[in-house]
């Protein structure tokens, strides 16, 4: 009888605990937003309004998390890269709750990723594109800066190889096209640490549409000598011989060095990507989509003229690793080489 009771005391549950969870849109005004969520009011209430069908649960059975937490412990975690227990402490939730909140947004954000990062297809858009990397340093017919961007993640269980960069960590080489504002264009977040920027540029569907429409009109990317030549896309000269060459390469450098202020603009507000946050602690597809859900919230925080956190001052200190390689195998483009000696030809004094 002592042992039935005893067993019957064991299967008694504990009384859940409900915590108190504080909604920081009814207290913090924008600047402690921005400080602490990297968006403004309008901008988190909007993307709780744009993911609420899904994240929505059906019931408050077991106080369920609200929309607005879910989106709120999402956005905490990609600016600060903290543990999720951390951040599920902050919040009152539990490690798992942070887990799921990071996956779900993550995944609704790629899903929508097309209405914020699109590359130019149309005329008009290509015109003002143009104009406005034409105001860098004048240098002409360009529609977007490529580069690409190592970051960090755990060490996969499978395939942990070809996880492993040039650096010698494990991350995923993410391939990115922006405009002269520094928003996206286009992002490649799906390729291991060991794939060179060629062969994921060769593989982009920018390229497959540069390609396609390169006999219509001379316009095309910036990138640097990790890249081909290519009527479509200019890349340095490796060895400058003349004034007009030196002239160039100035010019090209600095229209595309807007592809690397925009990783490390990406970075400074969002944490998680950078290495001083240590690495994505997920499988390579999840940190696919939390990458990609960063560059989607990068691009809102260009449009609505977000500004640079308080607590991340002024540094743009884009950590990586942004030396140029030369592509393997990488025979110039003789209509390329010619396009870039027209260009040349044009800077000479």
């Amino acid at each position: 009888m002592a042992l039935q009771l005893a067993v019957q005391q064991q299967r008694v549950q504990k009384p859940r605990v409900f915590r108190d969870r504080t909604e920081p849109l009814d207290f913090m005004d924008d600047d402690e937003l921005v400080n602490r969520y990297r968006l403004p009011r309008e901008c988190i209430v909007e993307l709780c309004e744009l993911l609420a069908a899904e994240l929505k649960r059906p019931t408050a059975r077991s106080s369920s998390l609200t929309v607005s937490t879910q989106v709120l412990v999402a956005l905490r975690f990609y600016a600060t890269g903290s543990m999720q227990r951390v951040t599920g402490d902050l919040r009152g939730i539990s490690q798992p709750s942070v887990s799921r909140c990071v996956h779900s947004v993550s995944k609704l954000l790629t899903c929508n990723a097309s209405a914020y990062i699109n590359f130019p297809t149309d005329d008009a858009t290509h015109r003002k594109v143009m104009a406005d990397f034409y105001q860098i340093a004048a240098f002409p017919n360009v529609l977007g800066c490529v580069d690409g961007t190592q970051i960090p993640i755990l060490s996969p269980k499978s395939n942990e190889t070809i996880y492993v960069c040039r650096k010698g960590f494990h991350s995923l080489n993410v391939q990115a096209v922006c405009n002269a504002q520094l928003c996206f264009s286009n992002i490649v977040a799906k390729y291991s640490g060991s794939a060179h920027d060629s062969f994921i540029w060769r593989n982009s569907a920018v390229y497959r549409y540069l390609e396609q429409h390169a006999t219509e009109h001379q316009r095309w990317l910036l990138g640097d000598s990790g890249y081909p030549l290519s009527p479509f896309l200019m890349t340095p000269i490796p060895t400058p011989t003349s004034q007009a060459e030196t002239t160039y390469n100035k010019k090209h450098s600095q229209t595309r060095n807007t592809v690397e202020r925009s990783f490390g603009l990406l970075k400074m507000r969002f944490r998680c990507l950078h290495s001083t946050g240590g690495c994505l602690q997920y499988p390579p597809e999840r940190c696919a989509q939390i990458i990609t859900a960063c560059a989607v919230l990068h691009n809102i925080c260009i449009v609505h003229a977000v500004p640079i956190p308080d607590d991340d001052g002024q540094r743009q200190d884009n950590d990586d690793d942004e030396d140029d390689q030369v592509a393997p195998g990488n025979i110039e483009n003789n209509t390329g080489a010619t396009i870039r000696r027209k260009l040349i030809d044009r800077f000479r004094q």
